[in-house]
């Protein structure tokens, strides 16, 4: 593994989570590894007097989900297929390394509520505390630009393609 980060406030099924804009987002990965996404509708006071959507706001608030950036080398071909089985793409024969880039992600189970009267912990602390749950592969070898937890502002997709398609949208799509 030669990096991680932790991201706190989206879901790991992308069709949940909303596009750039509707977040306030604090990027601390240089630091801290740590990218916390706060929904705007936070900000609306009527959202805490509704029960349902202040119980929905906290649920969402402690989301977390571990990315693992991962180079490994297999003596097998690797192949990315979408739910139906198709090929997201196709390698060069020519230029096949054997080496990988995977990046994988693990949504966190959340310990316990805190309950301690007498002190404090930090969201560092807090984090820690958490538990792995199933690792689900999400990008190789960048063919899904990183495949992104929230539509990003600036269309890299068609910018980093080899062939200039529009990968992601397809695979989102499905």
């Amino acid at each position: 593994m030669y990096d991680h980060v932790v991201i706190k406030g989206l879901s790991p099924i992308r069709k949940e989570n909303g596009s750039e804009a509707d977040y306030y987002i604090f990027n601390d990965i240089e630091n801290m590894g740590l990218i916390s996404y706060i929904p705007k509708y936070i900000s609306k006071p009527e959202n805490f007097a509704d029960p349902k959507m202040n119980k929905e706001m906290h649920n969402e608030a402690h989301k977390v989900i571990y990315r693992a950036y991962v180079t490994f080398k297999t003596g097998y071909k690797l192949h990315l297929k979408d739910k139906y089985g198709q090929p997201q793409f196709k390698y060069s024969d020519t230029q096949y390394t054997w080496q990988h880039v995977g990046v994988f992600e693990s949504l966190m189970s959340p310990p316990p509520s805190f309950k301690k009267w007498s002190g404090s912990e930090n969201l560092t602390e807090w984090i820690a505390k958490h538990e792995f749950g199933t690792w689900r592969m999400v990008d190789l070898d960048n063919w899904l630009v990183g495949n992104p937890l929230v539509i990003p502002k600036y269309d890299v997709r068609k910018k980093t393609a080899v062939d200039g398609k529009d990968h992601f949208s397809q695979t989102v799509n499905q």
